[in-house]
């Protein structure tokens, strides 16, 4: 086991907005459980893909200013799943070789109401894995009007509502849903797992206790539950187990599987902020420096508050001074302690509306970005040497789009693209660091299509790597990944994980991939 600790509280991230504008989508009821969709499945229109290659203009990515109607009503608060207010997130490094053996155990969930609905059907024939034809389980939401990065997304975004209120709950750790499409920036983006309508956890627990039941264990019947509930109802899950049978659903589920299974299921049950504060513990013993990278400098402000709490109430530790005693190289380690401030220049959400209306331009300031052009420059190709704190106060405070204007304004004016700016001024892990904010400030989908590409080719999978990409983006951004890698790669990425995974292990991954 790794050490992880139960008897935490639930670790989700706080919206980032206070008021009743809290994103809370309003789903469509079905009148069945589960939901049979319609044969033709569901593929959501491919986005226009921006090429970074070194040397090319960011100009691309801001183009013509959408015509969008009026709505108050954009979703400012993130729920417990990475994502849902500014820009990308990333991928972690951990399991086996990250820790003491890489045996991942979450903790019990926060409390949660229950709710009402038929007997789940989880004795079912296998989903039609890469697409939702005879699925058994519900099709997504349709996709939301376009703008940003991602023009060609149509439909009218289903938000409503507030967040629903639950009882005896701690503020800042209790999970909050959210779309699968991150509306509260600029790009669209969806995932592949949505919240079932009708969630009934009692349902679901009788099931779950069904399949294990007696000699063995029924694993189809796990993954159909498991995979195909978001996170927030797999908290309520957990509680109404323990509550239903007296004992931890996770470690009961746990002890009945186990290999890369067992991983994947352990890492589906637990909150976001608990998960990756967990990540960070090991990477940080174990001395995995691109971990530690991915988590922190791709996260928003929100979702490092959340892991700072996290951390320290489940290590008793601080995570600024852990990582100012065990991270090596001053300048590395300047850039990791910017990123725990969690105090990056962010769009609010009249800006994002103002961006959608009117245009990207007008909500940057384009002085702003030739001064730090200018300032890049001094730093680095314009004098012998490098000023690395001036590197990294522009790449640690200005927002994403902020950041892309800077790298356009440096391209136009000094003929030379900001990433080989990067390559020529740094080296080592430094290097490395900026490397990973420019690629997820540019295009993050494609950011995790590299990251699973590279988990699975060359000799033997970096498992741990592929399940954490793919279970941390299902509710966020995992439809565009999917485009990205088969863009990048020719090839489907349900075709690589299938080739490289097997068994049930297989069939959760490509359960969740839809």
């Amino acid at each position: 086991m790794s050490g992880y600790p139960y008897g935490n509280q639930g670790g989700g991230y706080p919206p980032q907005y206070p008021g009743d504008n809290s994103g809370y989508p309003n789903y469509p009821q079905n009148t069945g459980y589960p939901n049979y969709p319609p044969t033709t499945g569901f593929q959501p229109p491919p986005p226009q893909m921006p090429n970074y290659n070194d040397n090319q203009s960011c100009a691309s990515l801001y183009g013509a200013p959408n015509t969008m109607p009026n709505n108050n009503n954009y979703p400012p608060a993130p729920y417990d799943s990475y994502g849902g207010n500014q820009m990308p997130n990333t991928s972690y490094g951990m399991g086996p070789g990250a820790g003491a053996g890489g045996n991942y155990c979450p903790p019990p969930p926060s409390q949660f109401p229950g709710g009402q609905m038929q007997q789940p059907m989880y004795n079912q024939p296998p989903q039609q894995y890469g697409g939702y034809d005879n699925s058994q389980y519900p099709q997504p939401p349709p996709p939301h009007a376009g703008g940003g990065m991602y023009p060609n997304m149509q439909g009218t975004p289903p938000y409503g509502g507030g967040a629903p209120s639950f009882p005896n709950q701690q503020p800042g750790f209790l999970p909050h849903e959210q779309s699968s499409m991150f509306l509260a920036s600029l790009e669209q983006y969806q995932g592949t797992v949505f919240p079932i309508a009708n969630f009934n956890p009692e349902a679901d627990c009788q099931a779950l206790g069904h399949a294990m039941k007696g000699a063995g264990t029924n694993e189809r019947a796990l993954i159909d539950i498991i995979a195909n509930r978001s996170n927030v109802q797999r908290q309520q899950i957990k509680l109404h187990y323990k509550t239903m049978y007296g004992e931890d659903l996770v470690k009961k589920v746990s002890g009945e599987l186990s290999g890369h299974f067992k991983e994947t299921i352990n890492a589906l049950f637990d909150a976001p902020a608990n998960y990756e504060a967990w990540a960070l513990h090991e990477a940080l013993h174990a001395g995995k420096e691109g971990a530690i990278r991915e988590i922190l400098l791709t996260r928003t402000n929100a979702e490092i508050r959340a892991i700072n709490e996290a951390f320290k109430r489940i290590y008793n530790k601080d995570l600024e001074h852990e990582i100012s005693h065990r991270i090596r190289g001053t300048d590395f380690k300047r850039i990791l302690v910017s990123a725990v401030q969690a105090n990056r220049e962010e769009l609010t959400p009249q800006q994002i509306q103002q961006a959608r209306q009117m245009g990207i331009e007008s909500v940057i300031d384009r002085n702003r970005a030739m001064q730090d052009a200018d300032a890049l420059y001094k730093a680095g190709a314009g004098k012998i040497g490098t000023d690395e704190k001036t590197f990294n106060a522009i790449f640690a405070r200005r927002s994403y789009y902020q950041l892309r204007a800077t790298f356009e304004e440096y391209q136009r004016k000094h003929g030379k693209d900001i990433a080989k700016v990067i390559r020529s001024e740094f080296s080592g892990d430094t290097q490395d660091a900026y490397l990973v904010l420019i690629t997820c400030v540019r295009d993050r989908p494609s950011f995790f299509a590299e990251r699973i590409h590279k988990a699975v080719s060359g000799l033997g999978t970096k498992d741990s790597t592929l399940i954490r990409v793919i279970v941390t983006r299902s509710e966020i951004d995992l439809a565009q990944i999917k485009q990205r890698y088969q863009q990048m790669y020719n090839r489907s990425l349900a075709h690589d994980v299938a080739g490289d995974t097997s068994g049930d292990y297989e069939r959760v991954l490509l359960s969740i991939l839809k």
